[in-house]
């Protein structure tokens, strides 16, 4: 997958989740694919660093299943 169509697909699902920890793992990917350090997602999404981490290390291993 291109780094486009990875980004226009977060945006959908961002848009059809109803589930609110989805959206924010999805929030934290787009984010992440725009370039922002996972210091700066941590602050914009309000969790640790920690888990902004796990979200990207998981997007990178298992891509949007994770």
């Amino acid at each position: 997958m291109n780094h486009a169509h990875e980004i226009e697909t977060l945006l959908i699902a961002m848009k059809e989740t109803k589930n609110k920890r989805m959206y924010e793992r999805y929030q934290a990917l787009y984010l992440y694919l725009q370039g922002y350090t996972k210091e700066d997602i941590a602050k914009i999404i309000g969790r640790s660093e920690k888990t902004v981490y796990n979200y990207v290390n998981a997007y990178k291993e298992h891509g949007m299943a994770a």
